[in-house]
């Protein structure tokens, strides 16, 4: 896995937000995904690049997390429901690219906190998954591409 440091530029996204269980964050991904596609059709706008988890502190039992898409043609703001648009800060980050099944990720998040630790780097308390490659049900896990940012201070 290739980690390096880079200038991550401001995004907006379409996100719905919640502290969801663990084991139910496949479940929260699938439901915010559905009512993020319906609330952005309704406002005309469209989603700018692959799906996201937005996490918020670190994971325990549960997690704060945002999940949702880049999008253009929305400004900040409530949407629909629970979907609203929010700025995602730029600034310096750690970056990665992990391929293969959600179960490595873990795995791949340890190897960029020990980069992180190891050069003293004071991180955010938030942190980034985009989803590059799209799961699908047919599809292989291990081809699954994503993309690790931790943002830092």
């Amino acid at each position: 896995m290739n980690i390096a440091i880079s200038d991550e530029p401001a995004r907006l996204v379409a996100v719905v937000r919640r502290t969801v269980p663990m084991a139910e964050l496949t479940e929260f991904y699938d439901t915010a995904f559905t009512q993020i596609f319906a609330a952005l059709g309704a406002a005309g706008a469209t989603p700018a690049g692959p799906a996201l988890g937005w996490y918020h502190g670190m994971p325990t039992d549960t997690i704060d997390i945002a999940a949702g898409f880049p999008v253009t043609g929305a400004t900040p703001g409530p949407l629909d429901g629970e979907v609203e648009v929010v700025e995602i800060p730029g600034g310096p980050a750690i970056t990665a690219e992990y391929q293969g099944g959600y179960d490595g990720l873990p795995d791949a998040w340890a190897e960029v906190e020990e980069y992180r630790a190891g050069r003293d780097l004071a991180a955010r308390d938030d942190f980034l998954e985009e989803y590059v490659t799209e799961p699908t049900p047919d599809g292989d896990p291990a081809l699954n591409r994503t993309r690790l940012v931790l943002p830092l201070r």
